[in-house]
């Protein structure tokens, strides 16, 4: 294995979880197995999608970071291991599927400006904050993204959306059948929601005005 390989603690791997694991590789009959962690998605109430996949050694890629645990080492891509850094994984035969269970360590997705809990001095701006903080923020969570009240003047509430929301395709099924209903129904005083967030500079930006009639089945809040 490459000298690059850097060897950083990632995961907190249980006794039972790292001799289940040796196990499981004396079981396949080589000796040159490494254990690859992927992600391969977010879970809606925190957390993601972890893959342990058993891979031949001579497979690591010189910028892994790797992990070693007992008698196998852990190979995970950077950003992986950036995001599940401080999980803990365990394992007990009696658990009702699979027996190992992994840990993540609660993390605040939101930025300062979004996070829940802000006082507006203005009664209908404090009522759109309590539908954000406690509906819509919540729905697209599991998304990786959040919405930003920024004002409420003349009947309109102007937001900003953030993290996944910001650049997305289907922001604008989000804005429309999310954000927008759920606040102009709680809140009859509002009459337009008004979205000053500049998508083109999102991570991954593909938003477009073609979005609008897009199918809302992906969004959080499709229907």
């Amino acid at each position: 294995m490459s000298e690059a390989l850097k060897t950083e603690d990632i995961l907190e791997v249980s006794p039972a979880a790292v001799d289940k694991i040796a196990e499981l590789i004396e079981g396949r009959g080589k000796d040159n197995l490494a254990v690859r962690v992927a992600i391969r998605g977010a879970l809606p109430g925190g957390g993601y999608q972890t893959e342990f996949k058993f891979i031949d050694r001579d497979e690591a890629d010189p910028t892994d970071v790797v992990q070693k645990a007992g008698r196998f080492e852990l190979l995970f891509e950077a950003d992986v291991a950036e995001l599940i850094q401080g999980s803990k994984v365990d394992f007990d035969e009696s658990r009702y599927s699979a027996g190992f269970n992994i840990e993540y360590p609660t993390k605040n997705m939101y930025p300062p400006e979004a996070e829940p809990g802000k006082q507006w001095d203005d009664p209908a701006a404090q009522k759109v904050q309590n539908v954000i903080d406690g509906h819509i923020n919540p729905g697209i969570a599991g998304h990786g993204g959040w919405v930003i009240l920024k004002e409420v003047k003349e009947k309109q509430a102007i937001v900003e959306m953030g993290g996944g929301c910001q650049g997305c395709g289907l922001a604008a099924v989000t804005l429309r059948q999310g954000v927008e209903e759920s606040i102009l129904q709680a809140v009859p005083e509002i009459k337009e929601v008004v979205d000053i967030t500049a998508h083109e500079q999102g991570e991954a930006p593909y938003y477009s005005s073609e979005t609008a009639n897009a199918s809302s089945e992906a969004s959080p809040f499709g229907k």
